[in-house]
């Protein structure tokens, strides 16, 4: 390689290495965090964002005023402490219960500087980030946006708050009202359509009354927001352990096979009132769900489910045997039906089951382990 080859290739390279280097500083002049810690009535909370910092501080009860431009009050031994540092330059304010008044301490830089007027001018400023970045006053700003302008006041500011911690605080609050069903849906839509978080859209449709999930479409729709299986779990057991979907048993089911697991979808399952289940719905249940299931543990875990709280009547039982045709395995065959015999010993229940083993069992050892039990 002659020598002006290798001051091309040398100034190819400058050119590549300032570009990843301008792209990275370009990164990291545009990320930003957030970190919060809660310690008894002591809350953390810090941001940084581009070349902002904030970070807030706080310790008991704190009322902002009906204006969101100063403090009302602070609890007995509580205090505020808010701190900004932008392009370098750091203002801080320090607010403290003090006999029970307040005492303000202003900083610029490392200077302290009268609050009035350029503290109270600053803090002013400052409140409406506080409020919108953490959870400080959101209790008594929720109550004064709702007695001013209804549940419409509420969710017009979610998409101003910063977090979904927050926004699951502001709407968690919201549902502690005695809201009209209409209502009820419009917060759920908010949820949807402003929190990402599948963690913190489980913990606000946990707050609703399971009484409202009796639409099943309604019901549909949450659980179509979620990602993960293990939160579409936590919405739906405790919905179905309250039985509140009576007669939608097909429904139900669907709404089941939307989860791909086999460990969630049998956990949710055997959340279900199998004696409220009709014969259609429980065939439904044997013909749709089972065959879903890939795993013949989960298969046989469901089955067994049925049988001990189904209300196993001799047409109930073949309606369960069915599902044997969906096991693979033969040892998991013969548990299944061998523990029908024994639950549901009547002549033409154990004639089926003697049928299934010859038609589906291939071990020997496995079919006369049946045929004892159902000879």
């Amino acid at each position: 390689m002659n020598r002006t080859s290798i001051l091309r290739l040398a100034s190819t390279f400058l050119c590549l290495y300032s570009l990843f280097a301008f792209n990275v500083a370009h990164a990291q002049s545009r990320s930003s965090s957030n970190t919060s810690s809660s310690n008894g009535y002591t809350s953390r909370f810090t941001s940084n964002d581009n070349n902002q910092k904030l970070n807030i501080e706080s310790n008991g009860k704190i009322a902002i005023g009906s204006d969101e431009k100063s403090i009302s009050s602070i609890s007995k031994g509580g205090y505020l402490k808010i701190e900004k540092t932008t392009f370098g330059n750091t203002r801080s304010i320090f607010i403290s219960n003090s006999n029970g008044g307040l005492d303000y301490e202003y900083k610029e830089g490392r200077s302290v500087k009268p609050f009035e007027p350029d503290g109270r001018v600053w803090l002013a400023e400052i409140l409406p980030e506080l409020l919108n970045t953490t959870t400080i006053g959101a209790e008594d700003r929720v109550e004064r946006l709702y007695a001013k302008g209804g549940i419409k006041s509420v969710l017009d500011i979610i998409g101003n708050l910063h977090s979904d911690h927050v926004k699951t605080q502001y709407l968690g609050l919201l549902l502690k009202k005695n809201l009209k069903s209409n209502e009820i849906t419009a917060t759920i839509d908010k949820t949807i359509s402003q929190v990402s978080s599948d963690h913190y859209q489980t913990e606000i449709f946990k707050k609703v009354s399971p009484s409202y999930f009796n639409d099943v479409n309604l019901l549909r729709r949450a659980v179509e927001s979620l990602q993960s299986d293990h939160f579409k779990a936590e919405l739906l057991k405790p919905i179905f352990s309250a039985n509140v979907i009576k007669g939608e048993g097909q429904k139900s089911i669907e709404l089941i096979k939307m989860i791909d697991s086999d460990h969630f979808k049998t956990e949710i399952a055997r959340s279900i009132d199998f004696e409220d289940l009709s014969d259609q719905d429980l065939k439904f249940m044997i013909d749709e769900l089972v065959g879903s299931i890939d795993s013949d543990h989960f298969k046989n875990e469901l089955l067994k489910t049925a049988i001990n709280k189904g209300n196993m009547t001799e047409d109930r039982s073949l309606i369960v045997l069915s599902g044997v045709k969906d096991i693979q395995s033969d040892h998991f065959k013969a548990e299944i039906l061998k523990y029908l015999c024994q639950k549901q010993g009547s002549e033409k229940v154990k004639a089926k089951i003697r049928e299934t083993a010859k038609s589906e069992i291939k071990s020997t050892h496995f079919f006369g382990e049946v045929m004892r039990c159902a000879g």
